[in-house]
């Protein structure tokens, strides 16, 4: 089964939020998800305004965020995408996000190619192309988020389509009344599944969408509320799906 998480980060507080996106993944994996996706930058928080505010919570790929997550991949035989704020070897920072392998190892790293406004304060565009893996639910594909705003996305997802987009992000909410339908006019030509990983919670009085979503030819076939941390979850091979969510109070 699919899975994505959703999660609104307390900014800064890396180990502690870590710790939450693996309750949160664990749940999810032992609902039965095998393949599970968590937001943009899911650590950190989102929001900095230069690379010397953001600098401390960088990590490199093997870094916090791969240990935290590769023990889950480990116990339940599953891929995760989730995203982090990198450091890479010749200390630039990237907005990225790592695909971690069931046998818990490092699987890939994507590097977000297409930078948001608050991304070009402190991240360098990435230079990696779009990973693909391979799963039980096909090829799968990582971008994240403003990505799907430029032309490299969509154009990938046509000349070679995967099976499987996986879709971390931290869409900011600009009143738009549906993003789901965006998303798909953002990629008309893609008839798979979608797994859009979002944030909810607000930084500097910046709201954050929520609303994940699993998406199959277009359409939501499981959503989440624009509040709340939880997970969605969809069988490809039955169409059932489920949901858990609790208050950001409650957790």
């Amino acid at each position: 089964m699919l899975a994505v998480v959703q999660f609104g980060p307390n900014r800064g507080e890396r180990t502690q939020n870590l710790r939450r996106l693996a309750e949160l993944t664990s749940a999810a994996c032992a609902a039965g998800a095998r393949l599970v996706v968590l937001p943009e930058m899911a650590a950190s928080g989102y929001r900095f305004p230069s690379a010397d505010a953001i600098r401390p919570l960088c990590e490199p790929a093997h870094g916090e965020t791969l240990a935290t997550l590769a023990p889950i991949a480990r116990d339940f035989g599953a891929f995760l995408v989730a995203g982090f704020a990198e450091r890479a070897p010749d200390e630039r920072l990237f907005n990225s996000a790592l695909v971690v392998s069931p046998a818990g190892e490092l699987l890939a790293t994507y590097r977000k190619r297409l930078l948001f406004d608050d991304d070009e304060t402190w991240a360098t565009p990435g230079d990696t192309p779009f990973p693909r893996f391979h799963t039980p639910y096909g090829t799968a594909l990582v971008a994240i988020c403003m990505d799907i705003n430029g032309w490299e996305l969509p154009r990938a997802a046509r000349l070679a389509p995967p099976d499987v987009i996986c879709f971390p992000t931290n869409w900011v909410d600009e009143g738009r009344t549906d993003i789901h339908d965006y998303w798909n006019w953002r990629m008309p030509t893609f008839d798979g599944i979608f797994l859009a990983a979002d944030r909810t919670g607000a930084e500097d009085g910046v709201g954050f969408y929520g609303r994940s979503a699993i998406l199959v030819a277009g359409r939501p076939v499981v959503s989440a509320p624009a509040t709340g941390d939880g997970w969605l979850l969809y069988d490809p091979a039955t169409r059932a799906t489920a949901s858990s969510f609790l208050s950001r109070e409650a957790r």
